[in-house]
């Protein structure tokens, strides 16, 4: 995990994020705050999202207007 995360962007979970992400999930249907802030940020950002559970994600990134990249572990 050590070595995944040293190649990682890790993103503070600032108020901005966090509102985001919030709104996000009222649109989403889903109460998942984290799956909603990894949702936000790489849809910001066009990053990869690794995963194990991508049918989460992937639901999140559409309610919120975006096709997100996902690699299921």
């Amino acid at each position: 995990m050590s070595r995944l995360i040293a190649g990682c962007c890790v993103e503070p979970l600032d108020e901005q994020l966090a509102r985001s992400a919030g709104a996000a999930c009222g649109r989403a249907g889903t109460s998942d705050i984290v799956d909603a802030a990894v949702a936000v940020g790489a849809s910001t950002r066009g990053d990869l999202v690794v995963t194990s559970d991508p049918s989460d994600i992937q639901h999140l990134g559409e309610a919120i207007g975006h096709s997100l990249v996902l690699r299921e572990i």
